[in-house]
């Protein structure tokens, strides 16, 4: 059954004019004709006239001075309309096809001009949360699903984002979605299988990418591992973790909940790297004074050992490479960036 909507209203509209114009030819060649004439003459006589075929008079117009009236007329109005219908019909055609390809020339363009963005393999409801999530934090991304439609799911939800549309185990396709000069890539298809392919082909084309994949069945995640995801998450095991978390600290879930959904406000758990020249390596955290960002508050530090330094006091030294993890919007994430980098905001 023909969904709502699938057929375009200009084309029904020219259909319900050819069958206008038959229905015309049809009921007036009838009336002209009389009893001798049969319905089939009548139509034969209507596809003969405004196809210009010309097979000849099968109802006898020689006697007929108003059925020849009607002809001359019938045959005016009705090749004309037809040759508007079908020059319609082509234009509709290629106007659409050349959208098309104008459209994916320039998702194209503004592809291959992407670095250091995100790769979603997979909009089923788990990718479909994560972009949601990307987009409102304000992160370039590029979904890839092997449903074209995918694009209007998008669109519903409105994530405004390009699509590349293709089997995100193929090289090619990851090639397509510029993974060389990605940042990360998330693998959320629905099989195992295939997010361990698409994370070994990943990091194939990309080691220094970080992957995070998805992984329905928790005995896989060993092998996913070491087909080169970065992290897994099982979804049994963080859902359990959920609901533990919900009835032994619900005031902190809802904290974050409130984070993750207040879209007036977008704050976020946040975190940004110093980079190893940063003019603020060896600064305190009251001599680099942040205020200049916002109000951010300073959750924890990071140091390339990996050793955590929780609700850091202000003396604490700035290192390179230390991971800064504060609460924030992505507006002033992106300040932060740029003044450790040494930019002017």
């Amino acid at each position: 059954m023909l969904k709502k909507g699938i057929i375009p209203r200009k084309i029904l509209h020219i259909f319900y004019l050819i069958l206008l114009i038959i229905l015309v030819g049809t009921v007036g060649f009838k009336m002209i004709g009389g009893n001798k004439t049969s319905w089939l003459d009548a139509l034969f006589m209507t596809a003969t006239t405004i196809t210009t075929v010309g097979y000849g008079d099968v109802i006898g117009l020689d006697d007929k001075p108003a059925g020849k009236v009607f002809t001359i007329f019938y045959v005016l109005f009705s090749t004309g309309t037809i040759l508007y219908v079908f020059t319609s019909l082509a234009a509709y055609i290629i106007e659409g096809e050349l959208k098309t390809v104008f459209r994916q020339r320039s998702m194209e363009r503004r592809i291959a001009k992407m670095k250091n963005h995100y790769v979603v393999c997979g909009i089923g409801m788990v990718g479909l949360y994560i972009v949601h999530e990307l987009y409102q934090s304000k992160y370039q991304q590029i979904a890839v699903d092997s449903d074209g439609e995918k694009t209007e799911t998008l669109k519903a939800h409105n994530v405004n984002i390009d699509l590349v549309v293709g089997d995100a185990t193929e090289n090619e396709i990851l090639e397509m979605a510029m993974v060389r000069h990605a940042k990360g890539l998330f693998a959320t298809t629905n099989s195992d299988n295939d997010n361990v392919v698409i994370s070994l082909t990943a990091k194939q084309l990309n080691p220094e990418l970080r992957v995070i994949a998805r992984c329905n069945d928790t005995k896989n995640i060993d092998k996913i591992r070491r087909a080169g995801a970065d992290a897994v998450v099982a979804l049994n095991y963080i859902g359990g973790l959920r609901m533990a978390s919900e009835m032994l600290r619900p005031h902190v879930v809802t904290l974050i909940d409130a984070m993750l959904r207040d879209r007036s406000s977008v704050m976020r758990v946040e975190e940004v790297q110093v980079p190893k020249h940063s003019p603020y390596i060896g600064k305190s955290l009251e001599e680099a004074d942040f205020r200049a960002v916002g109000n951010i508050l300073i959750i924890a530090l990071r140091n390339e050992h990996g050793e955590w330094i929780y609700n850091p006091m202000p003396d604490v030294l700035l290192e390179k490479n230390m991971h800064l993890i504060f609460l924030s919007t992505p507006e002033q994430r992106d300040l932060m960036t740029s003044l450790l980098a040494g930019q002017k905001t």
